[in-house]
């Protein structure tokens, strides 16, 4: 099980050094922008989750390990392949991380454990938490994120405003258009995500779209129109920051050995689809050099290329 990957260049986290603390593919939500395929394994919490849980101890050694060879990491950031708060432990993991670093600590949550006071306190124990709310009511609720059976759009937004009493948030809202589907840039769902952020009352919005290959028919939706959201966010939600995220953060990480490449590059892989400039980005090395690993890799069975609105990317095949 790989736990701890990167660090990886995030277009709001600078170079992250991620932890994938569950089961791979484990989620409570099977949304429909997920960049990870479509075999993904949906419950309604721990208690539904058959695998074992990485323990405290075997993340914070895949933490201390990394951290002795990457120089530079702007954030240690638990997210991965599914859904990080469904692992029962991760207040303890993180009070275990803060004992040989200063490094601050992110959560990536869809927020919808949140409703649980003991993942509420689990998360205040971050230095940053970034939950997701990509709809205001219930049926966009279910119609983007196809929650398992029990979860409320109102309930969830309820805790992230708790939350947001006890540490900084950043939310995130992915935005998707489709022309097979109904999604949620529509005014009428922006006005119900506007009446929740109103609620919720965030330290900032992070407005976001899928820039990698998700597996239903859904597509980024174009700069033009996030500006025209963002802008009637802002004339009703006085005194809240709202940023579109970038599309691509630089790297300081550096590698060095063949052997070592091939390795980062399937865990990175593993995590989420990438482009070989993401790739570049993230290793520290120049497009043409990732691209003789790429092709290896390739040749050997082990990751897969996918086309998206025109750009390849790479993704990890697994056994």
């Amino acid at each position: 099980m790989n736990i701890v990957y990167g660090p990886v260049p995030s277009r709001r986290l600078g170079m992250s050094l991620g932890i994938d603390p569950i089961p791979k593919l484990t989620c409570t939500f099977d949304c429909v922008y997920c960049q990870l395929g479509k075999k993904r394994h949906k419950v309604r919490g721990p208690e539904e989750v058959k695998e074992p849980f990485p323990t405290p101890q075997e993340i914070t050694a895949g933490v201390e390990a990394a951290l002795a060879e990457h120089s530079h990491v702007d954030y240690i950031t638990f997210s991965g392949s599914g859904e990080p708060t469904l692992n029962p432990r991760l207040k303890e993991a993180v009070e275990e991380i803060r004992r040989f670093t200063k490094a601050p600590i992110a959560l990536i949550t869809n927020s919808s454990l949140l409703t649980r006071p003991a993942v509420l306190d689990a998360a205040a124990s971050f230095d940053l938490v970034l939950p997701s709310l990509d709809a205001g009511d219930q049926e966009t609720f279910l119609r983007i994120n196809r929650p398992s059976p029990g979860f409320s759009i109102d309930e969830i937004a309820k805790a992230i405003e708790k939350l947001a009493r006890r540490v900084p948030i950043w939310l995130e809202v992915m935005l998707v258009k489709s022309e097979k589907l109904r999604t949620n840039i529509d005014p009428d769902s922006i006005g119900h995500i506007i009446e929740k952020i109103r609620l919720i009352r965030p330290h900032e919005v992070n407005l976001n779209t899928c820039v990698r290959p998700p597996e239903e028919p859904v597509d980024p939706v174009p700069e033009e129109t996030l500006l025209k959201i963002r802008e009637r966010m802002e004339g009703e939600l006085s005194g809240i920051p709202i940023l579109v995220v970038p599309q691509r953060t630089a790297s300081r990480s550096r590698l060095l050995r063949e052997d070592e490449l091939k390795e980062e590059i399937l865990k990175t892989l593993n995590v989420r689809p990438c482009t070989p400039v993401d790739l570049s980005d993230a290793l520290g090395i120049n497009p043409a050099e990732v691209g003789k690993y790429l092709a290896r890799l390739a040749e050997e069975g082990k990751i897969d290329r996918r086309v998206q609105a025109g750009q390849l990317y790479y993704t990890f095949k697994g056994e």
